[in-house]
């Protein structure tokens, strides 16, 4: 019983895998889409670089779009060659929603790297959770024959039959 619930367990947890992911992925394809429909290009300032602990630095980014300001984080690298307080950022936003936004010559707004992880964590949790749930379906339990030996169903029903 407990590795049939385990089975589940890690099964449920795959297919949880594959929809996040799923989810993500379609969200930025989505972004992408409404920036490429009515991209407004925009020169956005670095107003502070952030330590994340692990991760390295984040720039938060300050832009300006229809009159309205807006700001953004984003990583754009850490060491010499990062941009830093003061810099000046290309970027593209939608125009209907100025806060998707999107690092000019980029195609998602996560980032062309993210893309392909999302869709690739949701490819390997569909298979996890398939594998998982498919591992469970070997076939009935071996049947105890009358001499206490035991074999599968299919070798007793030939072996009842008379079949050797």
């Amino acid at each position: 019983m407990r590795t049939r619930l385990a089975l589940w367990g890690a099964g449920l947890l795959g297919l949880l895998v594959a929809v996040l992911g799923g989810c993500s992925a379609s969200r930025q394809w989505r972004q992408a889409e409404r920036i490429d429909a009515a991209p407004v290009r925009v020169t956005g300032v670095v107003t502070a670089v952030e330590h994340v602990p692990k991760s390295g630095d984040e720039q938060v980014i300050a832009y300006e779009v229809q009159g309205r300001r807006h700001t953004v984080k984003r990583s754009l690298g850490t060491g010499p060659g990062s941009p830093g307080a003061g810099h000046r950022v290309c970027l593209e936003a939608d125009r209907a929603r100025p806060d998707v936004v999107r690092l000019c010559g980029e195609r998602y707004p996560s980032g062309d790297d993210m893309y392909p992880t999302y869709v690739l964590v949701t490819v390997a949790g569909a298979i996890g959770g398939l594998r998982r749930r498919g591992r469970r379906r070997r076939g009935p339990p071996p049947l105890p024959l009358g001499d206490g030996a035991v074999t599968s169903p299919r070798r007793a029903h030939s072996r009842l039959n008379g079949v050797p």
